[in-house]
């Protein structure tokens, strides 16, 4: 092998080493920042709205019944309950949209969203099979696509468990991943598109994330440097005595 292919592959295994990084976060700390609600899914004004009791779509800082409960929240959080309910629209779905952000740079992306619901007073849980909430991604502004659906159990027709791909959502937060490593681009927004109609029907969200890669440069130590010097000097010495 010829000594400048040497020092290129020294150089290039000891300067790249991959390293995972939160490229987006929103953890509902605060009301309607970082985000809007709409009836179209094109965001506008927004809208929240709660009775007081089991009728909701809002930021936890918006009092709900105080039977409705969710365990391990970290700070705020968004929930819904029942969303055609009074004092909510009559058409479903609702959206909740995150502000775009930048991608840009990164690769091997992942999904993050910490996901609660109540178990009901009656100690059932009323997922029917018409109930959703759909996690969906934007890139560069272009169509809208799914990562997953929260669902009741995908066949029985009333009054279930809600489930992300089979595994069950409970009333204390638990994070639920996915894999977007395939996605690149220059910016990407969220959304969670919601149609919960009925009471006792509600999800709980939290901790909303993008983690990706990026290539961190570490600098070579000088004893480094001086062992590239002398493979170069070698060369040239082979070369002169030819």
């Amino acid at each position: 092998m010829k000594t400048n292919q040497l020092i290129a592959l020294a150089v290039a295994a000891a300067a790249g080493v991959a390293s995972a990084d939160s490229v987006y976060f929103q953890g509902f700390d605060a009301q309607g920042i970082g985000y809007t609600t709409s009836t179209d899914g094109l965001g506008g004004a927004g809208i929240e709205f709660s009775d007081g009791s089991f009728d909701f779509f809002a930021h936890s800082d918006t009092a709900v019944d105080s039977s409705v409960s969710y365990s391990g929240a970290n700070g705020g959080y968004f929930a819904a309950m029942d969303t055609n309910g009074s004092p909510g629209p009559t058409s479903l779905p609702l959206y909740l949209t995150t502000d775009t952000f930048s991608i840009s740079g990164y690769t091997g992306l992942s999904f993050a969203v910490d996901l609660a619901e109540d178990l009901a007073s009656n100690g059932a849980n009323d997922w029917d099979l018409t109930d959703y909430v759909h996690f969906e991604y934007q890139v560069d502004g272009g169509s809208w696509t799914n990562i997953f659906s929260v669902i009741n159990d995908g066949v029985t027709q009333f009054n279930t468990l809600a489930y992300v791909n089979g595994v069950a959502v409970s009333d204390t937060f638990s994070t639920f991943n996915a894999d977007l490593s395939a996605v690149t681009g220059s910016t990407m927004t969220l959304r969670a598109v919601w149609s919960v109609d009925s009471g006792d029907e509600d999800l709980a969200i939290d901790g909303l994330s993008i983690f990706g890669e990026t290539v961190a440069v570490v600098p070579l130590p000088t004893a480094a440097f001086a062992g590239l010097g002398m493979l170069g000097l070698m060369g040239a010495s082979r070369r002169i005595r030819k």
